[in-house]
């Protein structure tokens, strides 16, 4: 059992997030504090404070993810910020103290080949225990078959 944990909830299917936030309630200690976070990456720059789109942006993140809590009765902190994923779920977890980080992976490709992937430096890097789920091939092929189909 954990005393606090990061729950990373990515863009990936919503059985999947629900998945995360199941796991990460399951380990965490009674009295325990579970913290969900969503890092937007390609958030565009230019200016040093954030404009109008930014900030309805990072507001319709955090209102999914408390929604989403809600429906599955798990009481969570939500923290959603921008920049890269691995190195902001790491300073998340230091800020926080956490113990445990839960994040899934995802069907590799050519970027994570060349770039690594958010999950392999996560694993690297964390000062604490890191929990991953692994992705459900059949299941990732079903959602990229949908989000084809929709385009």
């Amino acid at each position: 059992m954990y005393e606090k944990i990061i729950c990373a909830i990515g863009l990936g299917s919503r059985e999947r997030a629900e998945r995360l936030l199941r796991t990460s309630h399951a380990l965490l200690s009674p009295g325990g504090e579970l913290i969900v976070v969503h890092v937007i990456e390609r958030f565009p720059s230019g200016s040093e404070s954030p404009d109008n789109w930014a900030v309805s942006v990072i507001k319709e993140a955090e209102d999914k993810l408390d929604a989403l809590c809600k429906r599955l009765g798990i009481a969570a902190s939500i923290e959603v910020r921008t920049g890269a994923a691995s190195r902001t779920l790491l300073t998340v977890a230091q800020e926080q103290k956490a113990d445990l980080i839960v994040l899934a992976t995802h069907t590799s490709d050519i970027l994570d080949r060349i770039f690594g992937s958010t999950v392999e430096y996560v694993i690297r890097h964390a000062e604490c225990s890191v929990l991953v789920e692994r992705a459900d091939k059949l299941h990732d092929t079903a959602a990229k078959e949908v989000r084809t189909k929709k385009a």
